[in-house]
C-alpha cells in the first residue's frame, strides 16, 4: 500500500514530482472535535464543529465574490526602478488617435438639411409662397441679392438672417399690411443657397466640398477623409475666412465636454487642420487606449493625458517610456507620482492594476447550512472562516473537509500539459526505418491525438487537504473553496470495471470484493493498479481498508504492447485520476 501523507497542499503524488503530494486525513476515531462558538441552525440541531481561536478578526458573508486584479508588480520604491522583463511595452503603434472615433460614427458627420426651424434665410434660397382667398398666388421665390423676396402688389419682403421658422410669420404680416382681409398665406423653405469650403491641411483628401452654412465641421472633415492620423492635429483645427481666423476647434472639448463652436458658412471659407501635436500613447488598465495629444504651452504633466486615459479603479502604477536627452528612458512609479511627471512628444504609458487586494473571498461548498461566501481581510487563517460556517450534523461529514485552490489546480493543469506535450513530441519526431513500422507510426500518433483530445476535457480539481491539528493556522488564498462532502453510506466504484456502480457500504469488505460487485475489472483494467479517493480528498493505493463514501478507481493496463507510448499514456491517465477523480480511457 502506498499512501502518500502530509497536512499540507495536495498536489499529485509521485507520478507529478517531488513537489506534488496527497496527505493521509486521520480516521474518525483519531478526531476530536474542538468546542466552541460556532453559529447554530438551532441549539439542538446544530453541533459545536469548530472553535472560536482568540485573536481571528471576524470575517462577514457576502452574496458575491469581488473580483480582484492580477498582481504584476510589487512596488520597490517610491522613485524609479528598475523594469522587469515581465512588464509588457505599451504598444504605441497599435493604438488609434483619441478622436478618430468621430469619423467611423456616420451620425455624428450626416450634413444639414437646411431646413431646421433654426437655419437662418440667406441669399439665393428658394421659398414657395401661396396666397388663396381675396386674393391667389402660388410661385417659388429666390432670396435675391438684397435679401429679399418679392410678391406682386406686396413689394419686397426682407427674409435674411430670420429663422426658418420665422418665415411665415414675416410672410404673413407683410401681406396683412395690404390685404387685411379673407388672404390665407403659406411658406415653405424648399432649398438653400449651395457653398463651398475648402478643406486642407493635414487630411486624407484635401479640396473645396459643397454643402450649406448651416453644415457642421465634422461634415467637411469627413469629406474630406478626417484627419491624418499620423500627422493631423485633433486639437488644433482653424475655420479662415479671407485670411482672417473667425474660429477654432478643439475636438477634444467636443468629445469630453461636447463643446462644438457654432459656425454659419461662407462660400470659400476654409477649414485648416494644423499639424499634430506632441503625443503619449496610454494603454493597459484604462478604458481609453489611444494616442492622446497635448499641448505644451498648455503644460507638459501627465495628469492631463492620464484624466482623459481613465485608468480603472484597480489601477495602481504606470510605466513610462520613451527618449530623454537622446537615451533611453523609463520608470515604473505608482500612478499619483506618474501625474506628476512630464510628458514629451513620443512617450508611452502603460497603467497596471499592481496592486493586492485588502480583501480575499472565501467559498463555502457543499452541505452547509449558512452563507455560501465570505470576504475576509488577506492572510487570513481557515480557522476565522471555520468559526462561521453552519453545518448539519446529519448529513454533513465534517471529519471530510478540504478545500479547492485554484492555484494548485494550475500547477496539476500544468504538469499534465507538459506531460502531453512530452507525449506528443515522442510520437510526431520518431524516426522510421521500414514501411510497416512508418505505418505503426502513424496509428500510433492518431491513437496519442485521440487520448489528448481526451485528456484536454478534463480540469484538475486542485485539491488540498486537510489533516492534523494544526489545519487552523493554514492560510486562505483567494478564491479559494471549503468543501463539507456529504456522509454517505455507499461506495463508487468506477474506472475499468464492467460494470461501474455504487454499492452500499460494508464494514470489513475488502476492495476487491467492491470490484466484483461491479463485475470485476475489465480486459483494460489492471487489477495491480487501483486507486482509492477518500470523501476528504485524499488518495490511496492498494488494497486498503474501504469507508464510507470512498471511491474505489480501477486504472486501465497497456493493452497493446505494440506501441511503446502505452506506457506514457498510462502514466497519464494516473495523473489525470488524481488530480480531478476521473478514469480516462487509453484506447478510445
Amino acid at each position: 500500500m502506498k499512501v502518500w501523507g502530509v497536512f499540507a497542499i495536495t498536489l499529485l503524488g509521485m507520478a507529478f514530482g517531488a513537489d506534488m503530494a496527497f496527505a493521509q486525513a486521520e480516521t474518525p476515531q483519531e478526531r476530536r472535535l474542538p468546542t466552541g462558538g460556532i453559529e447554530r441552525r438551532s441549539t439542538s440541531d446544530m453541533p459545536e464543529v469548530f472553535g472560536d481561536p482568540s485573536g481571528y478578526e471576524q470575517p462577514k458573508a457576502i452574496e458575491s465574490a469581488p473580483v480582484g486584479g492580477d498582481i504584476l508588480l510589487r512596488e520597490q520604491s517610491s522613485t524609479r526602478v528598475d523594469i522587469p522583463n515581465s512588464i509588457p511595452e505599451p504598444g504605441r503603434d497599435t493604438l488609434e488617435p483619441y478622436g478618430a472615433q468621430i469619423f467611423t460614427n456616420s451620425s455624428l458627420v450626416d450634413r444639414s438639411v437646411g431646413v431646421n426651424p433654426d437655419y437662418r434665410i440667406a441669399q439665393g434660397d428658394r421659398i414657395a409662397v401661396r396666397m388663396w382667398g381675396a386674393r391667389t398666388f402660388d410661385s417659388v421665390l429666390v432670396v435675391d441679392i438684397q435679401g429679399n423676396i418679392f410678391l406682386p402688389e406686396i413689394g419686397p419682403i426682407r427674409v435674411e438672417g430670420i429663422n426658418n421658422s420665422q418665415l411665415s410669420n414675416r410672410v404673413r404680416s407683410s401681406v396683412a399690411n395690404v390685404f387685411t382681409d379673407n388672404v390665407k398665406v403659406y411658406t415653405n423653405l424648399l432649398g438653400t443657397q449651395p457653398l463651398g469650403v475648402f478643406v486642407t491641411g493635414a487630411v486624407p483628401f484635401p479640396g473645396r466640398y459643397p454643402g450649406s452654412k448651416d453644415d457642421s465641421v465634422l461634415y467637411y472633415l469627413a469629406r474630406a477623409g478626417g484627419i491624418d492620423p499620423d500627422s493631423g492635429s485633433y486639437r488644433d483645427i482653424e475655420i479662415v475666412r479671407s485670411g482672417r481666423v473667425v474660429a477654432k476647434i478643439d475636438l477634444y472639448r467636443f468629445l469630453t465636454k461636447g463643446d462644438m463652436p457654432s459656425v454659419r458658412f461662407s462660400d470659400n471659407d476654409a477649414i485648416v487642420v494644423n499639424p499634430q501635436k506632441p503625443t503619449v500613447a496610454v494603454s493597459g488598465d484604462v478604458r481609453n487606449e489611444y494616442r492622446f495629444e497635448f499641448d505644451p504651452s498648455e503644460g507638459t504633466l501627465a495628469a492631463g493625458v492620464l484624466a482623459l486615459a481613465q485608468p480603472i479603479p484597480a489601477a495602481s502604477h504606470g510605466l513610462l517610456q520613451g527618449i530623454r536627452d537622446g537615451k533611453q528612458f523609463n520608470t515604473y512609479v505608482p500612478l499619483p507620482q506618474l501625474a506628476a511627471f512630464s510628458l514629451a512628444d513620443g512617450d508611452a504609458i502603460s497603467v497596471q492594476a499592481d496592486r493586492e487586494a485588502e480583501t480575499i473571498v472565501v467559498n463555502v461548498e457543499g452541505n452547509d447550512a449558512g452563507p455560501s461566501a465570505f470576504a475576509v481581510p488577506r492572510a487570513t487563517r481557515l480557522g476565522a472562516v471555520a468559526q462561521l460556517i453552519e453545518v448539519d450534523p446529519e448529513i454533513a461529514d465534517i471529519d471530510a473537509i478540504y478545500i479547492r485552490r485554484e492555484s494548485v489546480a494550475a500547477r496539476q493543469q500544468q504538469a499534465i500539459d507538459r506531460a502531453l506535450y512530452e507525449l506528443q513530441r515522442s510520437v510526431l519526431t520518431g524516426n522510421s526505418i521500414s514501411a510497416t513500422e512508418a505505418e505503426m507510426r502513424v496509428q500510433e500518433a492518431a491513437l496519442v491525438e485521440r487520448f489528448v483530445s481526451q485528456v484536454r476535457t478534463v480540469a484538475p480539481e486542485g485539491r488540498v487537504v486537510l489533516a492534523g491539528s494544526n489545519w487552523r493556522d493554514m492560510l486562505l488564498e483567494d478564491g479559494d473553496e471549503v468543501v463539507i462532502p456529504k456522509k454517505s453510506d455507499v461506495v463508487l466504484i468506477s474506472g475499468e470495471v464492467k460494470v461501474p456502480q455504487t454499492v452500499l457500504w460494508k464494514e470489513g469488505r475488502s476492495i476487491s470484493s467492491y470490484i466484483e460487485a461491479a463485475g470485476g475489472v475489465s480486459n483494460r483494467g489492471d487489477a495491480g493498479r487501483v486507486l482509492v479517493l477518500r470523501n476528504d480528498g485524499s488518495v490511496e493505493e492498494g488494497s486498503v481498508r474501504i469507508r464510507k463514501g470512498d471511491h474505489i478507481m480501477v486504472l486501465p493496463a497497456p493493452t497493446d504492447k505494440s506501441f511503446a507510448v502505452f506506457s506514457d499514456i498510462i502514466e497519464i491517465i494516473y495523473r489525470v485520476a488524481l488530480s480531478a477523480a476521473v478514469v480516462i480511457r487509453a484506447g478510445d
